[in-house]
């Protein structure tokens, strides 16, 4: 005698996205302990980028990287100066620290202008704050995965020019950064790396050095080089969650 037949029964269970400020059953309390036990580096998004970080790119290339000098064995110090402590410094060629002057040689690097951003062109693209870009960020909930929807303006594109100046009492430690410097912009730019984003570190030319005196009547040479830095800022505080996604769940019921 053949079995009876079991009715197989189809349910399907979803879970629309909802737009705008409710996200399905996830608060934003929730979504943020998700974000946070995130990993940066999995996250998906843009990082912040601020003026001071392109600052401080510009520096460590200087100090650590393709513009540091090394004489006698030993690394040339650095320092960077703002507008206000530039203006003290240029009356004295002193570099004061805990009332000790730093010796001959050494560099100094400043900011000396910012300007609309080219690194994509001169022309204006996108009129801001419209947001125009959207990530799919992946996170995991309770074994289930699940999309927050991202939507964010475009980066704010910027060009920051800046002075390298290399004090010394030699022509020859002069001449040593010169050739240095020709070496690694002989094709006019290098590429410096912020939070993931290469940036294009443009060589724009530098002045003949020539001897200076300082107040103690000790003859320097200056010799000094320009930088221009193609960069651009974003902040995350202006990222927006626009919506959550997951897949729909299928059960399969035998009745």
């Amino acid at each position: 005698m053949a079995l009876p037949k079991k009715k197989l029964k189809l349910t399907i269970d979803t879970n629309p996205p909802d737009i705008g400020t409710k996200y399905l059953e996830y608060g934003m309390d929730r979504i943020e302990e998700l974000m946070s036990q995130t990993d940066m580096k999995t996250k998906y998004l843009p990082r912040t980028i601020l003026l001071e970080d392109l600052d401080q790119v510009v520096f460590d290339y200087v100090n650590f990287d393709g513009m540091k000098l090394t004489l006698d064995s030993k690394l040339v110090p650095t320092f960077y100066l703002d507008n206000d402590r530039w203006g003290e410094f240029s009356k004295t060629w002193k570099f004061m620290d805990n009332d000790k002057n730093v010796p001959t040689p050494y560099i100094t690097i400043r900011r000396i202008d910012k300007q609309a951003g080219t690194r994509l062109g001169a022309k204006y693209r996108i009129p801001q704050p419209r947001k125009f870009r959207y990530i799919n960020v992946p996170i995991m909930d309770e074994g289930q995965l699940i999309y927050l929807q991202m939507r964010m303006p475009e980066p704010v594109n910027v060009d920051l020019i800046y002075e390298v100046a290399l004090f010394t009492k030699y022509r020859v430690d002069v001449n040593l950064y010169d050739e240095q410097i020709l070496k690694n912009f002989a094709s006019r730019q290098e590429y410096v790396w912020i939070k993931g984003n290469p940036l294009p570190l443009v060589f724009e030319g530098f002045a003949e050095a020539n001897p200076i005196e300082n107040i103690d009547g000790d003859r320097f040479f200056v010799s000094k080089y320009a930088l221009k830095i193609l960069g651009f800022i974003q902040d995350e505080k202006e990222f927006e969650i626009v919506k959550t996604i997951r897949k729909p769940r299928v059960g399969y019921t035998i009745v």
